[in-house]
């Protein structure tokens, strides 16, 4: 099981604002750095900002936040969406959104790269968009290098732009988003070939996490956007090529994120949608997702709108969790940070 250390506000403030969609990095230097995106309310208003923050002592303290990515009139997210990659550089993929524009909403994603350790990003880069409809990559953590130096990323979409405003909805041709990965042979410049992960007739599937267990499988855990919300499990032998079909999980979780500890245990970490336990939950394999048991509620909502867990496993031994807080009466909301450690 796992002991739940401590609990910090990272970034909030007496003016209320919309802060989410969190992702963090534990980069060679020992720093710690969050991404977010900052805005009026909750994807509604487009006027979005991509924001870090950075920790030099293992997430004891936290410098002022930095501004990423602000475009007027244009919704910027794309903080869950930072890796490091092989060649020890970071890439962010920015996800941008028009919705509020009428019958014609936009979406686009872009990638920027930082060779400094994210304190300074590069222009961006070609036009992510391995959808008809819209893309959005799901690169939380570390890129997956596979045999040969290819490079892979998990990547959601839908043929259709109706996700654009409500990710939920499907088009009137029926067509639902679907869950796939995707490789490339140049570093990260170009991802020419894919491969489907999870695509069903009557389910939504969106995020994945991708993580390699030890023994050398890729495992997959893929988010729903259809009640019950339950989480479903993929798995890949031959370097992501193929995968298994998707099994339902015993969690209804979103936004999931995956960690294996030293010990061989891995962690899921997700916004829980289960009735009884709202707010963001973690769960638990030891052995490599034949099973999964549930490790406790790391954080107690008032509603589902919450989440985006991001895991590192500090050089101590603990696990930093970040996540962004559910909105208070005032519409404001916050990230915070938690320090976690797996019991004996």
């Amino acid at each position: 099981m796992l002991e739940i250390l401590d609990r910090q506000a990272i970034v909030g403030g007496a003016v209320a604002r919309s802060r989410s969609l969190t992702g963090i990095l534990l980069l060679p230097d020992g720093d710690l750095l969050i991404g977010y995106r900052e805005g009026t309310d909750h994807l509604l208003t487009d006027d979005g900002v991509v924001m870090t923050i950075r920790s030099t002592d293992g997430g004891r303290s936290w410098q002022r936040p930095s501004k990423v990515v602000e475009l007027s009139d244009w919704d910027c997210a794309g903080g869950r969406s930072m890796t490091t990659t092989p060649d020890g550089d970071l890439l962010m993929y920015v996800f941008l959104a028009r919705r509020s524009i009428g019958a014609n909403p936009e979406a686009h994603v872009f990638p920027i790269r930082s060779t400094d350790g994210g304190r300074s990003w590069g222009s961006m880069g070609e036009e992510l968009a391995l959808f008809d409809g819209w893309t959005e990559p799901n690169t939380s953590g570390e890129m997956i290098e596979l045999s040969g130096g290819q490079w892979m990323i998990p990547v959601y979409g839908s043929a259709t732009s109706t996700g654009v405003i409500n990710p939920s909805s499907a088009a009137q041709d029926g067509s639902k988003s679907y869950s796939i990965v995707a490789f490339s042979q140049d570093d990260g410049k170009t991802w020419p070939s894919t491969c489907i992960v999870a695509k069903h007739p009557s389910i939504n599937f969106h995020e994945l996490a991708v993580t390699r267990v030890k023994e050398g499988r890729l495992l997959a855990v893929i988010r729903t956007q259809d009640p019950p919300y339950t989480s479903y499990q993929s798995d890949s032998d031959d370097e992501g090529r193929t995968w298994s079909t998707p099994k339902p999980l015993p969690f209804c979780g979103q936004t999931p994120s995956l960690i294996q500890l030293p010990s061989g245990v891995i962690l899921c970490a997700y916004r829980d949608r289960a009735p009884d336990k709202l707010g963001v939950s973690v769960s638990l394999t030891y052995d490599e997702g034949i099973s999964w048991e549930f490790g406790g509620q790391l954080y107690a909502g008032i509603d589902w709108n919450c989440g985006y867990p991001g895991l590192v496993y500090l050089p101590g031994g603990d696990v930093f969790c970040v996540y962004y807080s559910c909105y208070d009466a005032r519409g404001n909301s916050e990230i915070h940070g938690l320090r976690l450690r797996e019991g004996k």
